[in-house]
């Protein structure tokens, strides 16, 4: 039997989750390989040869290294176009599903990594309490604006579920873990029916 050709790092619920149910929703062949990042091999020189940035996740598909959750999954959903996780490029389709994607990483997604840097990342005389409030004040003003976009629609784009989904899904999963969708009862529902997904990570459905 061939091995795999396609390669994910990645750890836990960190963002290579979104890569992995990408890969799951697409129905391709992979090895999945853990980084152990409590041990600290994403320091380790094999690690950062992969991806000098040391984090994870990383998608190896034969010669090719592609780092960027948001990157890996746009790549997966065009080298595997059957199941329709993204619009043919250069369509309006595709670049209402490319508008979504990037909301998902600039207006929610790096919120809820300063809220991170600022509780456990960064060493305590670099944490400002401050910036953990001003960073759930910017996730939840752009949550909704998110939450009126989806108060008639079941997906982000076409009726549908996308790469988009996936990468909103996720991050609404991690401000869910820090209480932040408690006021936005239409978010938790559209995040409960992707969860409910089978491809979806185990390790993203609620704890």
């Amino acid at each position: 039997m061939p091995q795999p050709t396609i390669k994910l790092y990645g750890f836990g619920p960190t963002r290579s989750s979104r890569c992995l149910w990408t890969l799951r929703e697409l129905g391709v062949v992979f090895q999945e390989v853990e980084v152990d990042l409590p041990a600290g091999e994403h320091r380790q020189p094999w690690f950062l040869a992969l991806n000098p940035m040391g984090r994870v996740p990383v998608l190896q598909h034969g010669d090719l290294l592609i780092s960027e959750s948001a990157a890996i999954c746009l790549y997966l959903a065009d080298r595997f176009p059957g199941p329709g996780l993204a619009p043919p490029p250069g369509t309006g389709a595709r670049a209402r599903h490319d508008r979504w994607v990037f909301f998902a990483m600039t207006e929610l997604d790096q919120p809820l990594w300063r809220i991170r840097r600022h509780r456990v990342i960064y060493p305590e005389e670099r944490r400002i309490p401050g910036e953990i409030h001003n960073a759930r004040a910017d996730f939840l003003q752009a949550a909704a604006v998110l939450e009126r976009e989806l108060s008639e629609r079941l997906f982000l784009v076409d009726e549908r579920f996308t790469v988009a989904d996936v990468l909103t899904a996720q991050t609404l999963a991690w401000a869910g873990w820090y209480g932040l969708l408690d006021s936005l009862p239409g978010l938790q529902l559209y995040l409960d029916r992707q969860l409910e997904r089978p491809a979806c990570p185990p390790i993203l459905r609620p704890r």
